[in-house]
């Protein structure tokens, strides 16, 4: 177990530990679920108030595969977040509407984050039960059948064995991926381009 708790693999919420200090190591499978308390949740503005609209999909355990890349890093395949755009409760019905009808739920019902690899400073790895410790990520992010590649900083800690905590924030702009903020009362309440995703999750692995 020891090989795997050094790693958190992030899918805007997924961790999955890898090997650290040795490269080299031949490509490892792990299966992992994301289970209670987390929470994924999504905050925007309009021009005159803010909204949360929380992920309410359930996530099922999946299997990734793993490779050291350096002994601060590591690569990942297969390691997939899918989230159902209907799934994302802003507790406002019109927003609700608003929000899946500009992210086009019916076309491209899935918002979907690929891991692509992990770095994080290997001073960080020294004692990493005691506290929470930076990682970073890159991702490939799919909004409405754009894709793009993203840095993401976030937090880990192991909670127990085979159990961490992973937890952070990201900017996106919905015109990167060629989504026009909606608007409501004949456009005087409008949406701003930027939503920021949050993450605050538990991984359980198998």
């Amino acid at each position: 177990m020891k090989r795997y708790w050094l790693f958190l693999l992030l899918v805007i919420g997924i961790i999955a530990p890898s090997a650290v200090f040795t490269p080299a190591f031949p490509p490892e499978k792990k299966r992992y679920s994301i289970v209670k308390p987390s929470r994924l949740y999504l905050r925007g503005t309009t021009n005159v108030n803010k909204f949360t609209c929380e992920c309410e999909d359930q996530f099922v355990l999946q299997e990734l595969e793993i490779t050291d890349d350096t002994d601060a890093g590591a690569r990942f395949k297969n390691a997939r977040l899918s989230m159902m755009t209907r799934k994302f409760n802003c507790r406002n019905g019109k927003i609700d509407r608003d929000m899946q009808k500009a992210l086009k739920a019916e076309e491209y019902p899935k918002i979907e984050i690929e891991l692509l690899e992990t770095r994080q400073k290997t001073e960080g790895l020294q004692n990493p039960e005691s506290d929470w410790f930076d990682i970073e990520a890159k991702v490939n992010v799919t909004i409405t059948g754009v894709t793009k590649e993203k840095q993401i900083k976030a937090k880990a800690k192991k909670l127990s064995t085979g159990q961490f905590a992973l937890k952070g924030s990201e900017a996106l702009n919905m015109s990167e991926f060629s989504i026009v903020p909606p608007t409501a009362m004949f456009g005087l309440i409008k949406v701003n381009d930027q939503i920021t995703f949050h993450f605050d999750l538990t991984i359980q692995l198998d």
